[in-house]
């Protein structure tokens, strides 16, 4: 009865628009899980191009989704939250009804790629919105809690996606982007019947580079995507030097690698929550502190795996980091925003983020290549950067009012 009582008392503490949000993000989640790590594979293994192509068409995919969090959070603070929803929504649905099109007639690999970089760039543009929406109909002081259950509808589909991909890959590569697509549809609709425009103040400016980078001047926002980067590179970390070592240097099966990351998506859906609700009580910054310290403690204790079991043991204390931090530092942003800005905010943070991500692999694969010897040190480093940025934000974001429950008129 208690428990019915605490799910009633959630389904109505939020707007009905948070939770089409939700359900949105739930269902195309599960679409783009579903196609998505199945890209390289038909790249590489279909069509028959070199792993450095696919790196590349991977990296150009990366800067134009960067450049796309910039336009996106942009155009979410001029022309509204919903009308750019929509339309990415209905982008969506057409360029991956193109990308499936494609497979099909077997195009070659430079326009598979090609309509794939396409496929980052709209998603990006749509994600600060998203983010800037929830803001706009979410209370300051629930906003971590909000973001965390956000990231709960996103992994529950990551988790479910892959494996009906697994399954439709048997019939075609086509049929994957198919679903994608029409999950899109759906999303779409949704958006159309169940949402209505949740911004209060839009930007009225002539739009400018100098406009779009004025958020430079709030020096506590700056100093704190400083912070970020240190704590993305730490992150990057997951898809590229943790599945290396665990596979060449550990030794386990790749099957045993995709079980590992099933765990994280898995131990997301799980601690997702109690995790909000712990950073809700402790406040926003010590919810950074901790999630980097947690971050840094799972990586550096995969210098002593010797065994898949172990690996898992690292992989639950990262993903403890990750259900910490990520949301914990979206609500950071969204305080920190002034009103209208919010999606300019959140486009600038996910470009840090981006930065984050992109060196975090190039320095592990450096790290890796000196240091593949010696664990302790490859993942004492990486450990290091990551206390290194628990530090800064615990040095940095002393005002628990300014990031808590919303930015001061001088910040602004």
């Amino acid at each position: 009865m208690r428990t019915r009582t605490k799910l009633i008392e959630t389904l109505t503490r939020y707007d009905r628009r948070f939770w089409t949000l939700l359900i949105v993000q739930l269902i195309v989640a599960v679409g783009f899980g579903a196609a998505m790590p199945f890209v390289s594979i038909y790249l590489h293994n279909v069509l028959g191009v070199s792993m450095t192509y696919v790196g590349m068409i991977m990296l150009i995919s990366a800067i134009a989704a960067a450049g796309g969090r910039i336009a996106g959070g942009e155009v979410a603070d001029r022309l509204g939250r919903r009308p750019l929803i929509i339309a990415g929504m209905t982008a969506r649905v057409l360029i991956f009804g193109l990308m499936a099109f494609v497979i099909h007639i077997r195009a070659p690999a430079l326009v598979v790629g090609a309509v794939f970089v396409v496929v980052r760039l709209i998603g990006a543009m749509i994600r600060p919105a998203l983010a800037a929406m929830v803001a706009d109909v979410v209370e300051p002081e629930r906003r971590v809690e909000a973001y965390a259950l956000f990231r709960i509808g996103a992994n529950a589909g990551w988790a479910v996606g892959p494996a009906i991909g697994g399954f439709l890959v048997a019939t075609s590569y086509a049929s994957l982007f198919l679903l994608t697509a029409f999950a899109s549809l759906i999303g779409l609709l949704l958006m159309l019947f169940l949402s209505s425009e949740s911004i209060r103040t839009a930007e009225t400016g002539q739009f400018s580079i100098r406009r779009v980078l004025d958020v430079a001047h709030d020096l506590r926002f700056l100093v704190f995507c400083g912070w970020s980067v240190l704590l993305f590179v730490v992150m990057g970390q997951f898809a590229s030097t943790l599945a290396v070592f665990s596979t060449q240097v550990v030794g386990i099966a790749e099957a045993q690698l995709g079980i590992l990351f099933t765990i994280n998506g898995i131990a997301v859906v799980l601690f997702q929550w109690p995790a909000a609700r712990l950073a809700d009580r402790i406040g926003i910054r010590w919810g950074l502190v901790l999630g980097c310290l947690l971050y840094a403690l799972g990586y550096f204790s995969v210098s002593f795996a010797a065994a898949f079991p172990f690996l898992i043991g690292s992989m639950i204390v990262i993903t403890l980091g990750e259900v910490t931090f990520s949301p914990t530092s979206m609500a950071a942003v969204a305080n920190m925003a002034s009103e209208g800005r919010v999606g300019r905010y959140m486009g600038l943070f996910g470009l840090t983020e981006a930065l984050g991500w992109s060196l975090g692999p190039f320095i592990g694969g450096v790290l890796f290549d000196a240091l593949r010897r010696s664990p302790t040190a490859l993942w004492g480093i990486i450990a290091l950067i990551g206390i290194i940025a628990a530090l800064g934000f615990g040095a940095t974001t002393r005002n628990r009012s300014s990031i808590d429950r919303g930015g001061t008129d001088e910040a602004r």
